[in-house]
């Protein structure tokens, strides 16, 4: 993935939205586990995918998460 969404949630929204921290894949929470200030939070949907777009056109380098590279 490029971004996730996570949206409330229980240890398995904790354990994904870990998993892509790790990764270096941005978090956008909508209502979600506050564990870390990386965590985007988002009021409702429209601002989570708009704010996900955001980042994945914008500000992938800074992630450096798993990309898909053109050879």
């Amino acid at each position: 993935s490029e971004a996730i969404i996570a949206i409330g949630g229980s240890f398995g929204t904790l354990s994904e939205i870990s998993f892509a921290l790790r990764l270096k894949i941005p978090v956008i929470g909508i209502n979600t586990w506050n564990v870390s200030e990386q965590i985007i939070k988002a009021e409702n949907p429209h601002e989570a995918v708009s704010k996900a777009f955001s980042l994945i056109s914008h500000n992938s380098d800074n992630w450096g998460g798993m990309r898909h590279k053109k050879a």
